[in-house]
C-alpha cells in the first residue's frame, strides 16, 4: 500500500511540473513581461510559503511530541501514543514541503529570466545609429 501511495504522489509532481510550463515569448512588449514577472513573483512566493509551510508543520508535530512524552508517565502504549503528534507532522509536513521546492525553484527560475528578458528591452535606445554607445541621432 505504501509503494502505491508513493508511486502516485511521485507521477502527481511530474504531471504538475510538466504542466507548468510557459516560456516568454520572443516578441514580447515591456507590459506583457512585467505581467509574466508578475506571475513568476507570485509562483515562487508561493513556493517559499507551501515550502517553509511545511517544515513547520513537520517542526511543530516533533515538538509536541517532545513535550508530550516529558510531561506524562511512558508505561505500555503511551509511548505509541505519544508519538502521534510527530507522525501526523512528518506525514503531513514533509510531502507539502517537497512540494513546495520545485514550485520556489520554477518561479525563480521565470523570474531571473523575465529580468534578463526586461533588460534587454531597456538597453536598447531608440532610433540610434551605434548601438549599446546611448548616442540618439534625431532628424
Amino acid at each position: 500500500m505504501k509503494e502505491i501511495f508513493i508511486l502516485l504522489f511521485v507521477f502527481s509532481i511530474s504531471f504538475t511540473l510538466t504542466a507548468q510550463k510557459q516560456n516568454i515569448p520572443d516578441t514580447s512588449n515591456i507590459d506583457e513581461l512585467n505581467m509574466y514577472l508578475d506571475n513568476a513573483v507570485r509562483l515562487r512566493n508561493a513556493g517559499m510559503i507551501t515550502t517553509l509551510t511545511g517544515v513547520g508543520i513537520a517542526v511543530v508535530g516533533c515538538i509536541t511530541t517532545v513535550i508530550w512524552s516529558a510531561t506524562t508517565p511512558m508505561e505500555g502504549w503511551d509511548v505509541l501514543i505519544t508519538l502521534v503528534p510527530a507522525a501526523i507532522g512528518i506525514y503531513g509536513g514533509i510531502p507539502v514541503a517537497i512540494i513546495g521546492i520545485p514550485i520556489w525553484a520554477i518561479g525563480g527560475s521565470r523570474k531571473s529570466k523575465a529580468e534578463i528578458a526586461i533588460q534587454k528591452l531597456n538597453i536598447l535606445p531608440e532610433n540610434t545609429m551605434a548601438l549599446g554607445l546611448g548616442i540618439t541621432f534625431r532628424f
